[in-house]
């Protein structure tokens, strides 16, 4: 099945197309949803990170403001010059009128404004291993059971250099009903001289620091002792609970981090709290922080396909549009070959570029479908011209014998001239009647020109005059066949012929430019008509460019056959002379003839001699 499905991708231009779309497609989208959803997640972790440190530092300063302050105000309390006082007095366990009025003293002196600064302040006790215990309360209630000499920390208290910082969940206060109540508590505790003084406060005020932190969706903050149990936290039901061992163990190597949970995949930022070595830390769902990212993620998915499914459909449509039409072009292209059918077309609809295509393979198909048919006219005309060609070497036998029988006649008559007008024009006939060169010596069309002009000499006599003006070396530079002749032929019949007056002729040759052979034949007669002048000068740019439009006529005639010849490496150039007349100007490459070239003018001249 898979097999087929790509054999038939591989034959279809279709599918292939489709397949590649799709595949850049699928690439450039995943590549940018992978690329963007890793950045997006990290930037995001960074933010939470930096803002989870920012709310925690804020809360740690503010926690910090708090202990610092009850630090403050039990420091001055237990070196108070009062409690001094008191522990001197308090020699035993009984209480006597002195110890009564330090008691007074201290309360007075200072504890009644630090219960009305700090009403959070709970209860003071201080204590003398004489066993003298005295309690200050605010708003609250001791048991009467409750003795700090019983409390552990006691026996430890040779190890606090500092003032020692004890969260607990006290079971020494009462109600008004006289029972027990369990309050969460901060207790500091501290020997001072050889007394001993403790501090109840509640948690209230540090806890609605706690209370506040909401750094995500159902996040948690809390405050740990070293031994996990929960100080403070953002949800009040949890305090004096203990945190859960493994976050315990993550967060007790260093001062500060952040570490992900993988079990619970929370991410925990924490700090300490200098002044007690707790730990202040938040917790938050990793679901919650990157919520928005997987909604993201999602819609983006959703879009993506959307686009993909949207992209297939347009890109099989378009793909269909243009292989269809490929496939038409192909199947005439196909049957074009197969039946050797020239007359076939392709169907043409749309308007970009297969259209353009499909329209030049039919006229691709009609020029050659022309191009046959012309080249079976050329053939035909051939044949006809090989035919023409055999017919008049028969008729040119008969003609050159004849001019022979004119010639024996006049020299028998004692008529030369008309013997000389038989033999130029029978040497004439055989010069342009050899069509096996196209390409002669300058001599030969000197020869070939001569001729014409002997005859023209006898017609008019005196009224045709000529010169040749060509240096001996040249006449061995090739030149294009009957091409002085026709030019001459010009001159008499627009001067002489036209206007019954006298004509002199000038053939000139010479070489320009190093490497140009330069013909030019003038006459002295009435010039060129202007519009004349311009048709042929037009003419001559025409061949140039392989524009021109043959009419096999005259000068027309030798503008044609120069440049196929030459292509544009031939120059023909027409114009009137100052002094009056007309002149003609060729220029043409200068190539000299081979030593082993044969002079045809010579030879026909021996042969016909001979007959």
């Amino acid at each position: 099945m898979l097999k087929a499905i790509a054999t038939r991708m591989k034959r279809s231009l279709k599918w292939k197309f489709v397949t590649l779309i799709v595949t850049i497609l699928v690439f450039t989208v995943s590549a940018i949803g992978f690329f963007s959803y890793n950045q997006t997640m990290r930037s995001v972790g960074k933010d939470i990170d930096r803002l989870s440190n920012q709310i925690l530092t804020q809360a740690n300063l503010n926690l910090d403001r708090y202990y610092t302050e009850y630090e403050t105000i039990f420091l001055l309390l237990g070196s108070s010059l009062e409690f001094r006082e008191w522990l001197q007095s308090s020699g035993g366990d009984k209480i006597t009128s002195t110890t009564v009025r330090y008691y007074e003293r201290i309360k007075e002196n200072y504890l009644n404004r630090v219960f009305l600064q700090y009403p959070e302040v709970l209860s003071v006790t201080i204590y003398n291993p004489n066993g003298m215990e005295q309690h200050f309360t605010n708003g609250t209630t001791l048991s009467a059971q409750y003795s700090l000499r019983n409390e552990p920390f006691l026996l430890d208290s040779g190890k606090y250099e500092k003032v020692k910082f004890i969260p607990r969940l006290s079971d020494y206060y009462t109600d008004k009903s006289n029972h027990k109540v369990e309050k969460p508590v901060l207790t500091l505790f501290k020997q001072f001289y050889n007394g001993y003084v403790t501090m109840d406060i509640s948690l209230t005020p540090s806890q609605n620091i706690m209370s506040q932190i909401d750094i995500a969706s159902g996040s948690e903050a809390a405050v740990i002792d070293s031994a996990g149990m929960i100080i403070h936290h953002s949800d009040s039901g949890e305090v004096m609970n203990t945190m859960d061992e493994r976050i315990i163990k993550q967060v007790a190597d260093r001062p500060k981090g952040t570490v992900y949970d993988k079990r619970s995949k929370d991410l925990i930022v924490y700090q300490t709290i200098e002044r007690t070595e707790w730990k202040i830390l938040a917790i938050i769902p990793y679901k919650k922080i990157a919520g928005s990212i997987y909604y993201v993620r999602g819609v983006t998915i959703v879009i993506s396909l959307s686009a993909l499914i949207i992209s297939v459909i347009l890109t099989y449509w378009a793909s269909s549009s243009i292989v269809r039409r490929i496939a038409k072009l192909r199947h005439a292209m196909v049957i074009t070959q197969v039946k050797n059918n020239f007359t076939i077309r392709a169907d043409v609809d749309g308007n970009d570029e297969v259209t353009d295509l499909s329209l030049s393979f039919n006229n691709l198909l009609g020029h050659l479908e022309q191009s046959i048919h012309d080249l079976a006219e050329t053939r035909v005309q051939q044949h006809q011209a090989v035919i023409s060609a055999l017919q008049s070497q028969i008729n040119s036998h008969f003609l050159y014998n004849t001019l022979e029988t004119i010639n024996s006649m006049a020299l028998i008559a004692g008529k030369p001239n008309i013997g000389h007008v038989a033999v130029a024009l029978s040497r004439m006939l055989r010069y342009t009647s050899d069509y096996k060169d196209r390409v002669v010596t300058l001599k030969d069309e000197m020869k070939h020109a001569e001729d014409y002009l002997a005859i023209m000499k006898v017609r008019f006599g005196d009224e045709v005059a000529f010169a040749f003006n060509i240096p001996e070396d040249l006449h061995g530079a090739g030149c294009p066949k009957a091409v002085l002749q026709p030019l001459v032929e010009n001159c008499i019949k627009h001067t002489r012929e036209t206007t019954a007056e006298s004509v002199t002729i000038q053939i000139e040759a010479d070489v320009a430019g190093g490497n140009r052979l330069r013909l030019k034949v003038s006459d002295d007669g009435q010039g060129f008509a202007d519009q004349t002048l311009s048709r042929l000068n037009a003419e001559a740019a025409a061949g140039r460019r392989f524009t021109y439009d043959y009419k096999g006529v005259g000068l027309s005639n030798l503008i044609y056959r120069l440049h196929m010849l030459y292509a544009e490496e031939a120059e023909i150039r027409f114009g009137n002379r100052a002094a009056g007349g007309a002149f003609v100007e060729i220029g043409l490459p200068l190539r000299m003839a081979n030593n082993g070239m044969e002079i045809e003018g010579e030879r026909d001249e021996q042969n016909f001699d001979r007959r």
